[in-house]
């Protein structure tokens, strides 16, 4: 196939929005659409090297699944071998184990999966994790795995056919797409079935580009730029995708790949000198920007400044460039790099990160390296899981007082208080986690139970307008036995504190987020009448603005800024009993 510089151009039209988007850079607010235009860009090409290989008669799935090694393989790997020492050393147990989870997805081509599976209360921040961008890989990998393997089986009966079976997966792809989206959106964006079609998109493009030759159209070649535009600057996190709106830079991407020829306005744009150079090293700067970003956030104890991001941005394409120099370009040629030493080089190194990656997954980040004895039990997931043992339908006859505490990961924290003050022994206590709001439905006749035999009632970080629904639900003459317990946050960053020696712990302070004292203010303020408030930011932090990192013995309070440990929670448990608002459990 002719190499067309544009589609260079086009790529770097792709990958500089994605970095600035991940910088924060808010003109380029819709600059993840990026992803979508390599999609369309890799099914493009990808097809249309088949397709031309078929006509030929020699399509080999072995030499094809080769080149796709060389050029994806090595500079994946430099970038996950640069990271490891990093996550080493600068990374909490919770972390390093999500780091390690990463890993083995990443080379495993389904970090995809392994992120819709574990969206949710305990996903890190996306800002925080160096592998995650490497979730696109796994979608285009999987593509590049089926994709060769179905044009090979199809081309039997003609390419009209393949063309029209193409279609059909494309559009039963969309189908999925959108109805995915309605069901469960952070889940859906990350899946193939939900992607796919804007691959075929590109696939579609390499059939009919075929008939088209060389036809340019000035027009429409401006037109696919002018929609790619308008995502890019125009889009922002609050847009549904992937969703009907990712037809734009699709189809703006799609006019450009089959209109933007020779002579076209468009077609010179993108064949300017420094956005061809940048398509050239775009698979490098997309792999290096996220972990440059991500370990900087995790280094730093505050969020970094545009000034600190720009430098990020300037290393990423100087990192990029040596990549694609030094690893990129020999590696790609069989003259320099012969397959038997490239198999065996690539083997050992995946068998090496494979390793590493499980070791921090089934150590749980290598605790050893941060607590030095403590009971790691009380330092992870399953502590604050531990807590699911009391959910019951119904409290025992047994003359004590019923309390029911209602929350997600952070009411079952509040129980962890409680367990860890030894008062649970002192009364019935039940945890529910299925009390929604708000919701159009009324409770379930479990809750609505509970709700009638409860002597205390425990919600914790309820949303300011779920007040009214709540008192609706469990009964205005039930509102003087509510107890709200207020939200705790450690600030923006945990993993900094590691540096700080042992005998300086206990005077360490996380700052509180603005947005986590703004809601606390505005959950006491629309208390329901008769209810009562607990302040956890003042009672534990003192001045509502900072909490403490550590305990008296170093121990830390939480290891993700929001959930406790162990010692956490024996922490909290020392110091909010003598609040007024918890006399009901004393």
């Amino acid at each position: 196939m002719e190499h067309r510089r544009e589609i260079d151009g086009l790529r770097a039209i792709a990958v500089v929005p994605v970095v600035l988007w991940h910088a924060g850079f808010t003109p380029f607010s819709g600059g993840f659409v990026g992803v979508d235009i390599f999609f369309v860009i890799s099914g493009f090409l990808i097809t249309g090297i088949i397709i031309h290989e078929l006509d030929e008669g020699r399509f080999s799935l072995a030499r094809f699944y080769e080149r796709r090694a060389r050029r994806i393989l090595p500079a994946l790997f430099v970038v996950v071998v640069a990271c490891v020492p990093f996550a080493w050393f600068w990374m909490l147990p919770d972390m390093l184990e999500n780091f390690g989870q990463s890993v083995v997805a990443t080379l495993l081509f389904a970090n995809n999966l392994l992120l819709a599976k574990t969206s949710g209360y305990w996903d890190l921040e996306a800002e925080f994790k160096p592998l995650l961008h490497t979730w696109s890989l796994g979608v285009e990998e999987q593509y590049y795995v089926l994709f060769p393997l179905l044009l090979l089986i199809l081309w039997r009966w003609g390419r009209k056919s393949a063309l029209v079976a193409t279609a059909v997966i494309l559009l039963a792809s969309f189908i999925t797409c959108e109805i995915g989206g309605h069901l469960s959106p952070q889940v859906n964006f990350y899946l193939t079935t939900s992607r796919a079609w804007e691959i075929l998109v590109g696939s579609i493009c390499a059939f009919v580009g075929l008939r088209l030759s060389r036809r340019s159209n000035e027009a429409l070649s401006a037109v696919g730029l002018l929609l790619i535009a308008v995502s890019i600057f125009f889009y922002d996190k609050n847009v549904p995708f992937p969703s009907l709106f990712t037809v734009v830079p699709v189809v703006g991407t799609a006019l450009v790949l089959l209109f933007a020829r020779q002579g076209t306005i468009a077609c010179s744009m993108l064949s300017l000198p420094p956005l061809v150079g940048i398509g050239l090293i775009s698979y490098s700067v997309y792999l290096w920007h996220q972990p440059l970003f991500a370990f900087a956030r995790t280094y730093s104890l505050d969020p970094l400044t545009p000034a600190v991001m720009s430098a990020l941005v300037a290393a990423t394409f100087i990192f990029a460039w040596l990549t694609w120099k030094f690893v990129e370009t020999p590696f790609r040629d069989r003259s320099v790099m012969p397959i038997r030493l490239f198999a065996t080089g690539l083997a050992t190194a995946a068998t090496v990160l494979l390793s590493v990656g499980l070791g921090a997954h089934f150590s749980h980040g290598f605790p050893d390296r941060i607590f030095n004895g403590t009971d790691e039990r009380g330092m992870f997931i399953a502590y604050n899981a531990a807590v699911f043992r009391f959910k019951e339908d119904d409290f025992p006859k047994n003359g004590r007082r019923n309390v029911l505490v209602m929350g997600d990961s952070t009411g079952r924290d509040f129980v962890n208080i409680i367990e860890e003050a030894r008062r649970q022994r002192d009364y019935n206590l039940i945890y529910r986690d299925d009390y929604e709001c708000p919701s159009k439905a009324p409770p379930s006749p479990k809750l609505t139970r509970l709700f009638d035999e409860a002597d205390v009632f425990i919600i914790v970080y309820i949303a300011a307008p779920c007040a009214g629904q709540l008192v609706a639900d469990i009964g205005a003459e039930n509102a003087k036995k509510l107890i709200v317990v207020g939200p705790k946050h450690f600030g923006y960053n945990l993993n900094p504190f590691l540096r700080i020696p042992s005998h300086e712990r206990a005077a360490a302070r996380a700052k509180v987020l603005p947005s986590v004292v703004d809601e606390n203010n505005i959950q006491r303020a629309t208390l329901p009448p008769g209810g009562k408030f607990v302040d956890l930011l003042h009672l534990v932090g003192r001045d509502g603005t900072t909490l403490p990192v550590f305990d008296e013995n170093g121990h830390f309070l939480s290891q993700d800024r929001v959930h406790l440990t162990k010692p956490g929670a024996i922490y909290f448990a020392q110091r909010i009993f003598t609040d007024p608002a918890l006399a009901a459990l004393h």
